[in-house]
């Protein structure tokens, strides 16, 4: 019944849409559905047309590995880091909090040829290649040792990304056991991507090396899938049990752009959650498109 309801949206969505505004469109996809779901979508520049839960802090999931690419950049515009530079791969890290270390889950990791290479030195660019595209935790982890908690934090800071906490290392359960989590708004990660966009995250060759390796996304089941074969998104997902995450630049065929947010948690049945997010996803390609169409 979820699902069906779901897909009866999409099939109405080109008239529906723009006859009751995109907000409404995006209210009436989520009304009644389980769970928790946040979005942010706004054109290129400018103000959210929609902004649904968009302040509600909910777990970033992988998304929170946009802003460990954040800090690398920043890091290579300061010169305390090289692209080239190698890291030697292992699994155990310190604990943020206590003198506990603690090893990742391989099972619960989506990269496995990564711990194929413990022992053996992966350059900063690979690592950072692999822990968008494959969402790799063990490349994750391995650059946020590198980086410092506190530095990411303080990149996050300096850039006024609201609605963004970086919290811990991924599986770090000491800290989580305290409360240091990783949480993110539809509003906050809609922010960080219109400075991408526009070319102010660290300077504009910045931005777009970091638009280029979010391109190559091989996780596509959210944004993606209510939008035409050959449109372009740069963008990242996340996953953790009940909460399915997507944050995406999406490049119209006129040249024109738009920022959608997709955040959802709770989700007791996530297939029939992911039919929601794709209905919101063509709702929003569907009410863009019309619009911008004529520029």
């Amino acid at each position: 019944m979820r699902s069906g309801a779901a897909l009866c949206a999409v099939a109405l969505l080109g008239g529906a849409a723009r006859a009751e505004g995109l907000t409404d469109s995006v209210a009436r996809i989520t009304a009644g559905q389980p769970g928790t779901f946040a979005v942010y979508a706004a054109q290129s520049g400018q103000t959210p047309d929609v902004c649904l839960r968009c302040d509600e802090p909910i777990n970033a999931a992988s998304t929170i590995k946009l802003f460990v690419l954040d800090a690398a950049y920043a890091a290579f515009r300061e010169g305390t880091l090289k692209q080239d530079e190698t890291i030697v791969v292992h699994n155990r890290f310190h604990s943020l909090v206590g003198p506990g270390s603690f090893a990742l889950d391989q099972k619960e990791d989506s990269y496995d040829p990564l711990y194929a290479e413990v022992g053996r030195p992966v350059t900063v660019r690979e690592l950072l290649r692999v822990m968008i595209q494959y969402s790799s935790n063990l490349a994750t982890n391995l650059m946020v040792e590198r980086l410092g908690v506190i530095q990411i934090r303080g990149v996050v800071a300096q850039q006024g990304l609201d609605g963004i906490t970086f919290g811990r290392m991924i599986e770090d359960f000491d800290a989580d056991a305290k409360g240091i989590r990783n949480r993110v708004t539809a509003r906050g990660l809609g922010g960080f991507l219109q400075k991408l966009d526009r070319g102010a995250i660290i300077g504009p060759a910045e931005s777009r090396a970091m638009i280029g390796i979010m391109l190559g996304q091989t996780f596509n089941d959210i944004i993606p899938p209510g939008l035409p074969a050959d449109t372009q998104v740069a963008h990242k997902t996340g996953w953790v049990n009940g909460v399915r995450n997507d944050a995406a630049i999406v490049f119209l065929p006129n040249g024109t752009h738009y920022i959608l947010v997709e955040l959802s948690c709770g989700l007791p049945d996530e297939a029939a959650g992911i039919k929601v997010l794709n209905a919101i996803s063509r709702t929003v390609f569907l009410t863009y498109h019309h619009r911008l169409r004529g520029r």
